[in-house]
């Protein structure tokens, strides 16, 4: 995997076990963000990724994510943006390849409570799984 390709894989992994971390039933109000994982995919947000004064950077992620869909390892999503995208979804191979690149790094156990969590992701759990191989700890 290039290095872009990892960069921005790093940051869909990030976020996936972001939501598997927390505890949904909680929030008494739903943002964006918690409806846009669940329902859609991972919320398009190069500018938190790269920061906003690193323009640098969010450029480089927006351009990878047209590379990453062309190579069709991304499904590109738009709602509401005019065209602009606001939602990816990874494919199984792609994010069984970066849990696997990014080994104790990712918190598997969080990663596949946030898929499970999503309708979009739920069926990616048992291909990823059949693709990992164990962790440095061991860890499938």
């Amino acid at each position: 995997m290039k290095n872009d390709h990892f960069e921005l894989a790093r940051c869909l992994v990030a976020e996936i076990e972001v939501f598997g971390e927390l505890a949904t039933a909680k929030f008494p109000i739903r943002t964006s963000w918690l409806n846009g994982m669940e329902h859609h995919g991972i919320p398009f947000e190069p500018t938190y990724w790269a920061t906003r004064k690193n323009s640098r950077k969010r450029m480089r992620l927006g351009r990878t994510t047209k590379k990453l869909v062309e190579l069709r390892h991304l499904q590109r999503l738009t709602l509401h943006r005019k065209g602009r995208t606001s939602h990816v979804v990874p494919t199984a191979d792609f994010l069984a390849e970066t849990i696997t690149q990014l080994d104790v790094e990712a918190s598997r156990n969080d990663f596949f409570a946030g898929l499970f969590k999503t309708r979009w992701g739920r069926d990616m759990i048992e291909p990823i799984r059949e693709q990992l191989k164990p962790n440095s700890h061991g860890q499938v």
